[in-house]
């Protein structure tokens, strides 16, 4: 099965074949890089999954191939679920200033009361019977103080996963696909992909 991963963005592409890899050699993997793609999809959708359903179906159509593409949002309880849908568009500027300014608005609540999560969602699209395969997962956490980790993308530097006791960008590939709704949605669409 070849598959197209929707993304303009290298590290996330990486992360999907590292989980391609682990869960199975009968998938070849393309990069927009492979069919000369160099076009952004505007992410204006309402859900998480809407982005990743218009960005699967936009790549599919311009590639012919079955699309897989992603979004995710962080959702931090103190400041009413921002930045939310929009973590990157959030607050201008990079990775680590959008971290430090989130530190910042959080910096007279206690580390552990600082409650979040990381919501992703996964969206396949098929050209060839213009169906999606959709899945969306939520990882707890909470906001620290200090970066942690080496940096990748996103807040994942200060972002402490409740589950491991680390920061995000502290995991190791394998355990963030055991939590990530990248890893979990990989596997759930495998399975789906062998029940049709």
């Amino acid at each position: 099965m070849k598959i197209l991963i929707g993304t303009t963005n290298e590290n996330k592409f990486n992360q999907f074949s590292h989980i391609f890899d682990k869960f199975t050699q009968a998938v070849e993997l393309f990069s927009l890089l492979d069919f000369d793609i160099s076009d952004d999809v505007e992410e204006d959708g309402e859900t998480l999954m809407e982005n990743a359903k218009k960005k699967a179906m936009f790549f599919a159509q311009r590639s012919g191939l079955i699309t897989l593409s992603d979004d995710t949002g962080l959702f931090v309880d103190a400041l009413g679920g921002a930045p939310g849908i929009n973590a990157k568009r959030w607050h201008a500027g990079t990775d680590k200033e959008r971290c430090l300014k989130l530190i910042e608005k959080l910096r007279d609540i206690p580390e552990k009361e600082r409650t979040c999560r990381y919501i992703g969602a996964i969206a396949v699209y098929d050209p060839s019977s213009a169906k999606f395969f959709e899945h969306q997962s939520t990882v707890e956490g909470y906001i620290t103080n200090d970066f942690r980790g080496e940096a990748i993308f996103g807040y994942d530097q200060i972002f402490h996963s409740i589950y491991f006791d680390k920061n995000y960008a502290q995991l190791s590939e394998d355990e963030k696909m055991q939590l990530s709704h990248r890893g979990l949605g990989v596997d759930e669409f495998l399975k789906y992909m062998k029940n049709i």
